[in-house]
């Protein structure tokens, strides 16, 4: 997929859309459950009507699916979808027809395709149109939309009417899936009534191209031997056997790693998910919960939270852990980019402006043995540092082999030699601009890294 901007001001089209639904539809209409061959259309009307989707490769249609019983809440599944294809679509009830719309049949696995990812966008509703808008400003169009959960502040029917108002311009285009939050828990059955999502609708797996998306659910058990644990390692194994998946990304609310003083992480998280995470190579695991953007690294594993959507931020932080790459108390969401072997993440503020890029290259998804229980290794000081260097002090006496690559992957120039001290490595970053790094440290019964932060 070559370089492209992630926002268009030419975007303004489609946001002309989200006002141009016919007054007796009042919410939608949106796209959920994308298969390899069908998807969902939901919409609901001001009064009990019948429903029809008409469908097609142009603005003639030339299918459509309907249902014949009068009801508020519409729910009609377009089947029979040919692979990697532009679809025309709208919906009719009465005398109440939607403006025309489009949507892509799920991609084939050598299809570059996009996908944004946001979460708790409930609370100040002015705030999340704002994040909702600069969404339906990402160009090209993503192909998927996904949430982290806390979609509404109270579960209210009110409340959802205002988040699927707000992100219509989205999710009129872009097939919709959400692990649930916390506060999607206050009601559950509005949580049930909005959505259609594949399996129980708490905790499920979708594809596209050649990635693999698995929406966890952190308010169920997932402990080795529960249903959960046992159906997600299930699922991981399915795509290790798969030629087709390339990528894994998981969505889970509640993040395992965590610096601000709101939340310090699910300790259960990484106790019982993290291990299989790194054990079968998940690219990204995205979180939310907090209201705030952090980005942590964690034995290969990369974490984002992804909070930003819409509540009152969380802007207070503990001290950096060593997994720290990057954190921001900001109103924010994130952009992927899947191309073949690589993944381009991108967070986007709610102003336009990007922070935060993750650039990651893999042949395959492969299931590696399971981890030993994660043991403390090493420890670095100073960190940040400047052109001075900075020291790596190895807790055990084992054969060590340590690389420093810098953000984007590349080996970095950094002069790796014998401390002074028996166990200890001093690094010099030589000709290395500023920026982040990171550190391999590779030991028999140790695999991790550490970001070292190199200031002038």
């Amino acid at each position: 997929m070559p370089e492209r901007s992630c926002i268009s001001a030419a975007a303004g089209l489609i946001l002309t859309l989200a006002g141009a639904a016919s007054a007796g539809i009042v919410k939608g209409p949106y796209l959920q459950n994308l298969t390899d061959s069908a998807i969902v259309v939901r919409w609901e009307t001001s009064t009990r009507q019948p429903g029809i989707v008409e469908y097609g490769l142009t603005t003639g249609y030339g299918s459509e699916v309907s249902h014949p019983d009068s009801t508020f809440d519409h729910e009609l599944a377009l089947a029979g979808l040919i692979p990697d294809t532009l679809y025309h679509y709208r919906t009719i009830s009465g005398a109440d027809t939607s403006s025309d719309a489009i949507f892509r049949s799920r991609v084939l696995p050598q299809t570059p395709f996009r996908f944004v990812v946001f979460g708790d966008p409930h609370g100040d509703s002015a705030t999340n149109q704002q994040v909702a808008n600069r969404m339906a400003q990402v160009n090209p169009e993503p192909a998927l939309a996904a949430s982290t959960g806390d979609l509404t502040g109270n579960g209210r029917y009110a409340s959802w009417r205002i988040f699927f108002n707000n992100q219509r311009a989205l999710l009129v285009r872009a097939p919709f899936f959400s692990a649930p939050g916390n506060h999607d828990y206050d009601s559950i059955a509005n949580w049930h009534r909005f959505l259609a999502q594949p399996g129980n609708e708490l905790y499920f797996s979708f594809r596209n191209g050649n990635a693999s998306f698995h929406c966890l659910n952190a308010y169920d058990p997932f402990t080795p031997g529960s249903s959960q644990y046992n159906w997600f390692l299930q699922e991981l194994q399915q795509d290790s056997a798969n030629p087709d998946v390339r990528h894994i990304f998981v969505l889970v609310h509640t993040p395992p790693y965590s610096t601000n003083t709101v939340y310090s992480g699910n300790n259960l998280i990484r106790q019982h998910l993290c291990p299989l995470f790194e054990r079968f190579g998940v690219r990204i695991v995205f979180s939310g919960h907090v209201h705030a953007y952090e980005h942590s690294l964690v034995n290969g594993v990369h974490y984002i939270t992804t909070g930003g959507g819409g509540a009152t931020l969380a802007t207070s932080w503990n001290q950096a852990q060593p997994w720290t790459v990057r954190r921001e108390a900001v109103y924010e969401f994130v952009v992927v980019d899947i191309d073949g072997a690589t993944v381009t993440s991108r967070a986007i503020r709610a102003n336009g402006t990007e922070f935060d890029t993750l650039v990651l290259t893999s042949t395959a998804v492969t299931e590696n043995p399971p981890a030993a229980p994660p043991t403390p290794g090493f420890s670095c000081n100073p960190n940040p540092f400047r052109s001075g260097g900075t020291t790596i002090t190895l807790t055990t006496p084992e054969p060590t082999e340590l690389t420093v690559f810098d953000a984007g992957g590349r080996l970095a120039p950094f002069t790796i030699t014998t401390g002074p001290r028996p166990g200890t490595v001093s690094l010099r970053p030589g000709s290395a601009p500023p920026g982040l790094y990171f550190c391999v440290v590779r030991q028999p019964a140790l695999h991790a890294a550490i970001p070292l932060i190199l200031t002038r």
